[in-house]
């Protein structure tokens, strides 16, 4: 199934959009997810294998060095060969013979059981039904019988488990497009779970995953799912003062020259002159 987007209205998937086209109800961006129901066989399941097997084969390697390092210390040299001739390596060859055989037959007791698996903006999930389920199978997984008390035979399945890895938790992720499977390991040293895809929705997980870890950092990530750096804005270049030298300072204008007209003064008759030649005129004979 490709993104959808999940209305707590309806209670379904939806196509992608701003609102729910059924309800009519507001769907935020934190809705979208990748959701599917995925079968499950025990015995076929590499991962299952790999679970059992990460535990017991460092214990044999524990024993074996114990063993060695005791008689090491007892006989020498002499004692450590003697050991591995007598048949230790064997013994414990034949020991791990019979442990995969009874895990063989576990995984086939337990039957086929059925994978609810989501992936959204909080993280992954996965819950995990057993279909006609039975005391047997349950012990066989390491399950409480008592989860029988909740079967509804109606419903025919009954919910035994669930994991949820959140994105903050997530340290390294690794990829097996052979089997549409992504491992998602928390710390980068312990593979915490494994997402079983399908071939339709394979790709819109690995476009999730990289939209949510491919920027951040301190996550071992392949280089498919690296999403590019974000591009950065444009700075406006700052304003510089500009600054002005002396010889950018054009010259002052100079003042034009006086002409010689200026020069001259003005002809000046003293006020006593012109009160006389008044005076002058009235006494005259008309």
């Amino acid at each position: 199934m490709p993104i959808t987007a999940y209305c707590k209205k309806c209670a379904r998937d939806v196509p992608p959009g701003d609102v729910c086209p059924h309800c009519g109800g507001k769907l935020p961006k934190s809705a979208l997810r990748v959701a599917w129901c995925a079968d499950h066989t025990p015995v076929r399941d590499w991962m299952n294998w790999n679970a059992v097997m990460r535990l017991v084969l460092p214990v044999l390697l524990a024993v074996l060095v114990l063993i060695l390092a005791l008689e090491g210390l007892a006989g020498g040299l002499e004692g450590i060969a003697a050991l591995l001739r007598g048949g230790l390596l064997f013994s414990l060859l034949g020991l791990l013979a019979l442990t995969a055989a009874g895990l063989l037959l576990a995984f086939i007791l337990q039957g086929d059981d059925l994978q609810d698996c989501v992936v959204d903006g909080r993280g992954i999930h996965i819950q995990q039904y057993l279909p006609e389920p039975t005391t047997l199978k349950l012990l066989l997984r390491l399950k409480s019988p008592r989860l029988l008390e909740g079967y509804d035979p109606t419903e025919g399945i009954l919910l035994i488990g669930q994991k949820e890895l959140a994105w903050k938790d997530i340290a390294r992720v690794q990829l097996w497009p052979e089997k549409t499977l992504i491992l998602l390991y928390a710390p980068a040293w312990w593979m915490r779970l494994a997402l079983p895809c399908t071939p339709f929705n394979y790709e819109d997980c690995l476009t999730f995953i990289q939209e949510k870890l491919g920027r951040k950092k301190g996550v071992m990530l392949p280089a498919e799912l690296a999403a590019p750096p974000a591009p950065k804005p444009a700075k406006a270049a700052p304003v510089k003062a500009q600054q002005l030298s002396m010889a950018d300072i054009p010259p002052a204008a100079e003042p034009p020259a006086p002409s010689p007209e200026a020069e001259k003064p003005e002809d000046f008759v003293p006020l006593a002159d012109v009160l006389a030649e008044i005076k002058e005129q009235e006494s005259k004979p008309e």
